[in-house]
C-alpha cells in the first residue's frame, strides 16, 4: 500500500509541473476592484510578444530616388540615412554589394544608441562608386526581435560613350 501512495504522489507531482510548465497559453489580467458584470481581460503571450518587437516603420535619404534605385550625384561624397523605428535600443547601417548571397560580405558603414534626435548616421564614403543594398538593421529593445529594411543605391556615373 505504501508503494501505490508513492506511485500516486508522484504521478500527481509530475502531472501538476507539466501543467504548470507549459508555454503559449494565455493568462487572464484580474483586479481586485473590478466590477463583478465587467468580463475579465484575455491577453494572448503571443500578442503581448508582437506588440513590443522591432519594427522599421520608414526608412530615408538625403538622395533622389528613380525606378527604385537611390541614386548618389557624383558631386556628393556624404549620405545622410535615417530610419523611424520602434521598440528599438540600436540601429545598424550596413551596406552590402548587390546579388545572391552577399549579406556575408556586407560592411557596417555605421550605428546610432540614442534615438532621442532620431535614428541617423551621416556617411562620408568618399570617392565609392556605388551599385548596393544599405541595410537599415533595428535591434529591438525586448533583446530577441530585429527587423530589417533595405534600399538600393548607385551611382550617378557617366559613361564614355561615342
Amino acid at each position: 500500500m505504501c508503494k501505490k501512495t508513492k506511485v500516486v504522489f508522484f504521478l500527481f507531482v509530475v502531472l501538476l509541473l507539466s501543467s504548470c510548465n507549459q508555454s503559449g497559453e494565455s493568462f487572464v489580467i484580474t483586479s481586485t476592484n473590478q466590477d463583478e458584470n465587467q468580463p475579465e481581460e484575455s491577453i494572448d503571450n503571443a500578442t503581448i510578444l508582437s506588440e513590443n518587437k522591432a519594427k522599421v516603420l520608414k526608412v530615408n535619404t538625403n538622395l533622389e530616388v528613380k525606378h527604385g534605385w537611390h541614386i548618389v550625384p557624383n558631386t556628393d561624397s556624404t549620405l545622410i540615412l535615417s530610419a523611424e523605428v520602434e521598440n528599438v535600443d540600436t540601429v545598424l547601417f550596413w551596406i552590402a554589394e548587390t546579388g545572391t548571397g552577399t549579406w556575408g560580405e556586407r560592411t557596417l558603414i555605421g550605428y546610432d544608441i540614442d534615438g532621442r534626435d532620431g535614428w541617423s548616421i551621416e556617411w562620408d564614403f568618399g570617392d565609392r562608386i556605388f551599385h548596393d543594398h544599405i541595410v537599415f538593421q533595428a535591434l529591438g529593445s525586448d533583446g530577441s526581435t530585429q527587423a530589417m529594411e533595405s534600399i538600393n543605391v548607385h551611382s550617378d556615373v557617366e559613361t564614355d560613350e561615342e
